[in-house]
């Protein structure tokens, strides 16, 4: 094991590691379900999340959390959606709704289903929308992550911690009232999934937020590129947290150059860009499909400019074992342990004698990403120095894992106050990556 880079903070660590797979992995298990208060969404609102979401004759509409049915019934009246189910725990609500689709003239078209929305399945969506509260909107996003890349939630009030919208939309609204949240020292970081900064907590302002799912595209990526030496061998390196996509590319050959990739990603459309000086650059355009890349390549090599088809294939990886690192704040070693279950990667990871499931663990194909709240217990958190977030990501590059820990310290943030919050969300760009 090797420690590329070790950068330290008052508030923050952040670690590029370099990690070799040593042993098996255990068991994971799901957190215990809480009640959502039923609020009925503004019709108006319904209005704003629908056409936001583009709704059309083409889509599956999954509301998650139904209520009356309202969202539900618009979205097969309104916008013309070829279907559109409901999810409610509460029967009563069950059966209102059935009765607003009858009087409505889509009963045909909609379904309401009596479940956990947390249990139930709804890959067969094109649209989710939800208005559950922050905490829900953390617990669904795994399993939104599982859902067709292109696939648009759309979220009344309430974000997704730090996973960034893709759009938003805010608009003045009548009082909703007053509700309460508890104290977050992490409330200001856009960092941690804590982050409540782009959600509106004024009694008269309403936000409504879409994302759009992205395809997986972590992992090393090669292929050929022809320049004005002779065809070079390509390697793509993406790493991917959540819907951010950053990489490097390197020619192997006559050209022998590396640098950054400025990525873009749109469901499973994918841009990048690789630039060296004024003489040499790299465009593609395309989508992925699994472990293929797949479309448009131009290369502008000094004053000679191709364009064709392209394709690059992805390394397949395996990362099942056991991976460990220097803790973030100095303590021993951190493990994190991955199994395969039932065709789902689990992971659990250790804090000293202990094994604690990451719920909030995504496989990005050629890599994954991961978020977990040190010191949770139960419903509560135990404080120390070592309670706060840790936040991972990295890729398989022959049988070692590549890429970024963070630690964001509970204890630190909430002491230190708002003054030490702008150093939460420092970068240090790594040429590692």
């Amino acid at each position: 094991m090797k420690i590329r880079h070790t950068v330290l903070g008052i508030s923050y660590v952040l670690m590029i590691f370099e990690l070799s797979c040593a042993g098996s992995a255990v068991t994971n298990t799901s957190l215990v379900n809480s009640s959502i208060p039923y609020v009925a969404t503004r019709n108006d609102a319904v209005q704003d999340m629908l056409w936001m979401a583009n709704v059309g004759k083409d889509d599956v509409v999954y509301d998650l959390g139904s209520g009356d049915g309202r969202i539900v019934i618009a979205a097969v009246r309104d916008f013309g959606a070829r279907r559109a189910v409901g999810v409610e725990n509460d029967p009563n609500r069950i059966r209102e709704s059935r009765e607003n689709a009858q009087k409505a003239g889509v009963a045909d078209r909609v379904e309401f289903i009596e479940g956990d929305l947390f249990t139930t399945d709804f890959r067969q969506a094109s649209v989710v929308t939800l208005f559950l509260g922050h905490q829900h909107n953390l617990r669904l996003r795994p399993k939104i992550f599982s859902l067709r890349p292109g696939t648009r939630i759309v979220s009344h009030q309430f974000a997704m911690g730090e996973w960034k919208p893709d759009k938003s939309l805010t608009v003045r609204t009548v009082c909703l009232g007053m509700w309460g949240e508890r104290e977050n020292p992490f409330k200001d970081n856009p960092h941690v999934p804590d982050y409540t900064g782009n959600e509106m907590h004024f009694g008269t302002s309403d936000k409504i937020a879409m994302w759009v799912v992205p395809a997986s595209v972590a992992g090393i990526w090669r292929a050929k590129i022809e320049t004005a030496k002779g065809t070079q061998d390509c390697q793509l390196i993406l790493h991917q947290q959540l819907s951010d996509v950053t990489g490097t590319l390197q020619l192997s050959g006559q050209a022998n150059l590396t640098g950054n990739v400025v990525v873009d990603m749109w469901g499973n459309h994918i841009r990048y860009v690789f630039g060296f000086m004024d003489s040499f650059e790299v465009r593609f355009d395309g989508t992925v499909y699994e472990n293929a890349m797949q479309g448009t390549l131009a290369v502008r090599d000094h004053d000679q400019l191709q364009e064709h088809a392209w394709e690059a294939r992805r390394d397949n990886i395996d990362f099942v074992g056991t991976w460990e690192w220097p803790n973030a704040v100095g303590k021993p070693l951190v493990k994190l342990s991955i199994e395969q279950r039932q065709g789902h990667l689990i992971a659990t990871y250790q804090e000293r004698e202990k094994k604690v499931p990451i719920t909030d663990f995504y496989n990005f194909g050629g890599g994954f990403y991961f978020t977990h709240l040190i010191g949770r217990e139960g419903g509560g958190l135990v404080i120390s120095e070592n309670t706060g977030w840790l936040i991972g990501e990295g890729v398989i590059d022959s049988g070692k894992l590549l890429g970024t820990i963070e630690f964001y310290p509970y204890q630190s943030t909430y002491l230190d106050g708002p003054q030490l919050k702008k150093n939460n969300g420092l970068s240090i760009p790594s040429k590692n990556l």
